[in-house]
């Protein structure tokens, strides 16, 4: 299948830094190489996926045309411009490619290895859901990363932390993104996402009662698609650099790994 890698920059999310800083970008350096390259390695190094599309960087990156010249070298990654958005780039993206199934990732994903991709894609490929979402395990990534801050869906059955994994199995997957792009301002905010799903389900989440099979149902008819999960168990997964925070963390945990072999 066909993987796309969402490569455009983005301002920092008011979490302590100034309000439209630039934090780290997928061409950004993680111990000593951009994340984007490690994110297509991965993908390369997988049995599911054959080659695919960078939505992004921009082209006005003049520095970076090397690198990304040498990653496309190879044939299989062709290049689009990004959109004002990742939703809008994702839409782009998918309508260019115009093949089935999609994975569909972030270029700032520089811990993803291509075991967890395999594992995903196969599990995803076997639920048969229009779009499948990877989650992992907040209490996995919590025990491998103490004291991180990550954005976490509180669940009937437990937290679970996204994974910037998405397998599109087919054309009506392009409803969902659709309606992420009318809710993308809200990502950091889960309870401003599930109020378009109403107020009883917005109660049953804050109590902490709503399943995740409940809300992805809801959802599911709220966006004209079907919508599935698949649990990570790989808390690597978890964690993107799209703050100064996360890109030490993945430095660390990379170094660590280079020492470690």
């Amino acid at each position: 299948m066909k993987a796309i890698v969402l490569s455009g920059t983005r301002t920092t999310e008011p979490s302590g830094e100034r309000d439209g800083e630039m934090g780290p970008t997928p061409m950004t350096p993680v111990a000593g190489i951009p994340a984007l390259v490690r994110v297509l390695g991965a993908l390369r190094s997988t049995e599911a996926i054959d080659g695919g599309l960078l939505a992004g960087p921009e082209q006005r990156h003049g520095q970076h045309d090397g690198i990304v010249a040498e990653l496309l070298a190879a044939g299989d990654f062709e290049w689009t411009a990004p959109a004002a958005g990742p939703a809008e780039s994702a839409l782009k993206a998918v309508q260019q490619l115009d093949t089935w199934p999609i994975v569909l990732t972030t270029g700032d994903h520089a811990l993803l290895t291509a075991p967890t991709i395999d594992d995903f894609c196969a599990a995803a490929a076997a639920q048969g859901a229009d779009l499948t979402v990877g989650l992992a395990p907040h209490s996995l990534v919590a025990e491998r990363f103490p004291g991180l801050n990550r954005t976490r869906l509180r669940f009937a059955g437990g937290a679970y932390c996204g994974t910037n994994l998405f397998y599109l199995h087919g054309p009506k997957a392009a409803h969902a993104i659709a309606f992420w792009a009318s809710v993308q301002a809200n990502r950091k905010r889960p309870w401003r996402i599930v109020r378009h799903l109403g107020w009883r389900t917005l109660a049953t989440y804050a109590c902490g009662r709503l399943s995740i099979d409940r809300a992805l149902a809801a959802l599911s008819r709220l966006m004209d698609c079907t919508l599935g999960w698949v649990e990570v168990k790989d808390p690597l997964a978890a964690i993107d650099v799209d703050s100064p925070a996360d890109l030490a963390v993945a430095e660390r945990t990379l170094q660590c790994q280079s020492r470690s072999s």
